[in-house]
């Protein structure tokens, strides 16, 4: 079941009625009239704590059995009588008049819900569990309450105060936009909390008067982490939030994107792998420099970090070139992640003093230069990135150049996210099993002592369901 989170003008409703006369009931009345509803009972009796609320504030209660034509002037219902039998009657009279019908401790039979409020003056936060759990849902609001001082409707009113001022000085959106963000990220509020009304507006007039009203660009470089939308600094999340245009990886979790991003923000997918790219990098470049060239803010999503693999310094190139600032910002990378998510360090004393990260192609393999790079003496930890059709390959010629067939290595695929599997070898037992295996992607191999570890140090749950959690490319150029 879902549900459209709205938020109903109580002015528009002359009344709800309500259905019930007991706990319950009274406790919906309480809800509406604190909310601005006037409410009208019907119930075959009151509680005594009900019929005194009724009397306090005025409440129409009428003592008698529902009928349907109470229904007659109605636009929404709340039933909330002990009886379910007749709970279901009047959903179903209330369905069959178009009538909006709440029923008490019945989702299946509601076309609204009650949620969890949270209200500071005119500032109102909902919670909802769908009416699965209204104790998760209370729990929920009270570690929020903790959260959000009793004071905030002071600054909800200053800002309602001072809107006509910022629209006079700010006549574009976007340095209207950020002067509100850099005005709630300063130390305003706190004043307005301990009732330093001065020293608010002092504060207001100066950042105001300092703002121009002109459009900025800007570009971040963002790295999203490897996969497990929690794995985001917070600077990310923040720069997140101010982009105008959001370009980002087949690799970024939807969640990051949906909790972080501005609704009006535009997100283009630029995502690639192996064979199919909907943006080519050329492309990716132009639409940088469109938006930079019309002074948006630009954010460049990358899975991992931005520095590994991530075409960042041409991207940086077009901000500098247009004289925009740019910033990157790092994230947790792939290799890190993975690493860390099945219990194996980079290095450590008894397996590796060095790490190194590389990606291998067809012509690569018959490039000597590269393998004699790679000393199977070293206590090295190889990270092989993006190189999943290749890893039988790999193998082989790692035994060629003298790595021992006992060599351990660790394939994990999906590394971070839910669908995590891991999958431990030897060189020599790899190539005798998997030969044709496919891995999903984005997969990474590591390769050498540190693995050991992998057995006795992992700690993250894996299941044996495989399943894609990043989703496929459709269209796009199909260039390999």
């Amino acid at each position: 079941m879902s549900y459209l989170p709205i938020f109903l003008k109580s002015q528009s409703f002359p009344q709800v009625l309500v259905v019930g006369g007991g706990e319950i009931a009274q406790a919906k009345s309480e809800t509406l009239m604190e909310l601005g509803f006037q409410v009208r009972v019907i119930a075959l009796e009151l509680s005594k704590s009900f019929e005194k609320f009724c009397l306090t504030h005025g409440v129409r209660a009428k003592i008698s059995h529902y009928s349907e034509k109470e229904l007659a002037s109605e636009k929404i219902v709340v039933a909330a009588t002990e009886n379910k039998k007749l709970n279901a009657q009047i959903a179903f009279e209330c369905r069959q008049r178009g009538i909006l019908v709440n029923v008490v401790d019945n989702p299946k039979q509601c076309d609204f819900i009650f949620p969890a409020l949270i209200k500071r003056g005119p500032l109102q936060i909902a919670i909802s569990t769908s009416g699965i759990s209204p104790v998760l849902a209370r729990i929920i609001k009270q570690k929020i309450e903790q959260l959000i001082p009793s004071a905030y409707e002071r600054l909800i009113n200053f800002l309602n105060d001072k809107k006509k001022t910022i629209r006079d000085a700010l006549s574009n959106i976007q340095p209207r936009r950020l002067f509100y963000e850099s005005l709630l990220e300063s130390n305003l509020p706190e004043e307005l909390f301990e009732g330093n009304f001065t020293n608010a507006n002092q504060l207001f007039f100066s950042r105001l008067n300092a703002s121009p009203d002109k459009n900025i660009g800007a570009l971040y470089l963002i790295g999203a982490g490897p996969g497990h939308p929690d794995l985001i600094t917070v600077k990310a999340a923040r720069l997140i939030g101010k982009a105008d245009i959001i370009l980002y990886d087949r690799l970024i979790p939807l969640e990051t994107i949906g909790q972080y991003a501005r609704k009006d923000a535009v997100k283009v997918l630029v995502g690639k792998t192996r064979d199919r790219h909907l943006k080519s990098q050329d492309e990716i470049n132009n639409i940088i420099r469109e938006h930079l060239g019309k002074n948006k803010i630009v954010v460049r999503l990358k899975g991992g970090d931005p520095g590994v693999y991530g075409h960042g310094a041409e991207e940086i190139e077009i901000a500098k070139q247009l004289g925009a600032t740019y910033q990157i910002i790092p994230g947790i990378s792939a290799m890190n992640g993975c690493a860390a998510y099945t219990g194996i360090p980079l290095t450590e004393r008894g397996g590796a003093n060095s790490f190194r990260a590389l990606t291998l192609y067809q012509g690569d393999f018959e490039n000597e230069a590269i393998w004699k790079t790679i000393d199977p003496n070293m206590k090295e930890t190889l990270i092989v990135y993006m190189s999943t059709k290749y890893y039988f390959q790999l193998c082989e010629k790692l035994l060629a150049i003298g790595f021992s067939s006992q060599t351990p290595i660790l394939i994990v695929e999906q590394g971070t996210t839910d669908y995590q599997r891991s999958y431990s070898y030897s060189l020599q037992e790899f190539i005798t099993r998997n030969k044709n295996k496919q891995f999903i992607s984005p997969s990474l191999m590591y390769i050498g002592g540190v693995t050991k570890w992998h057995n006795d140090h992992g700690w993250r749950e894996e299941h044996d369901e495989a399943k894609e959690y990043f989703p496929k490319l459709l269209g796009g150029s199909g260039h390999a």
